[in-house]
């Protein structure tokens, strides 16, 4: 079983406590040796200090592209015009 594919298939046939097994099996060997694998491929740790992210700003966008208008809420008038 050399796909993901298969063996996924595989685990879903197993009966539910033997999927527990694994999983902590997994979960054990992920927190043991295969810690510093995924350390090292996964770029720098949470805990390290990045440059804060620049959210876009939605506000002055809708405003620019809409002006002072103001939108309706289109869930709230689509469940109007349905028949319950």
């Amino acid at each position: 079983m050399n796909k993901v594919l298969e063996i996924e298939s595989a685990l879903q046939q197993l009966p539910a406590q033997a999927k527990w097994e694994i999983a902590r099996w997994l979960l054990d060997d992920l927190q043991g040796t295969g810690k510093e694998v995924l350390q090292k491929t996964e770029g720098p740790s949470p805990g390290a200090a990045s440059l804060p992210v620049a959210l876009p700003d939605y506000a002055a966008r809708r405003y620019k592209i809409f002006g002072n208008k103001v939108l309706p809420n289109l869930i709230l008038t689509t469940r109007e015009q349905e028949r319950w």
